[in-house]
């Protein structure tokens, strides 16, 4: 029997070439070879079969297609999980940074920070003497401002009376 994808109308002729799924219209109906009933009957089942494995072949394909759509989905929405895992752990880092970075600046500082006030300490006790005679030098420098301006204002008093 030749291939039923081959299969031409004077082919289906043969009773041998026959498809089995057709052999009981034969016998049922008595059809002969020759009767144009018997070869249009054949020839629509041919047609018929080649419309199914085209369509089996198309669903095939279509499967494949959508098969390997799904995996890259599939693939994208795993991805899509990742991405709110990392974000969901970045937004924790960032509510939780400020605290974080306060004591890290904390720990950086507060050594030369200590080192500039013990600086700034050691400079005021070594100042301190010079700072009371700045005052005390300060306090003798007005005094003998208003004494000069006294001894003016009398002078000048003075010198308006005599003249």
């Amino acid at each position: 029997m030749k291939a039923e994808s081959r299969l031409q109308p004077e082919d289906l002729l043969d009773p041998a070439n026959l498809p089995p799924e057709l052999k009981w219209v034969e016998a049922q109906f008595r059809l002969q070879p020759n009767d144009p009933v018997y070869l249009l009957i054949a020839w629509h089942w041919h047609r018929i079969k080649a419309s199914e494995d085209t369509m089996q072949a198309a669903t095939l394909e279509m499967k494949t297609a959508l098969d390997a759509r799904i995996e890259h989905l599939a693939e994208a929405a795993e991805a899509i999980a990742g991405v709110n895992a990392v974000l969901t752990q970045m937004k924790k880092e960032m509510t939780d940074r400020p605290a974080i970075l306060g004591k890290e600046l904390e720990t950086q500082l507060r050594q030369p920070v200590a080192a500039a006030v013990e600086q700034l300490l050691t400079m005021q006790k070594a100042l301190g003497p010079v700072a009371r005679s700045f005052r005390t030098v300060q306090r003798k420098h007005l005094l003998a401002t208003l004494l000069v301006g006294i001894c003016l204002g009398v002078i000048g008093t003075l010198v308006l009376f005599h003249a």
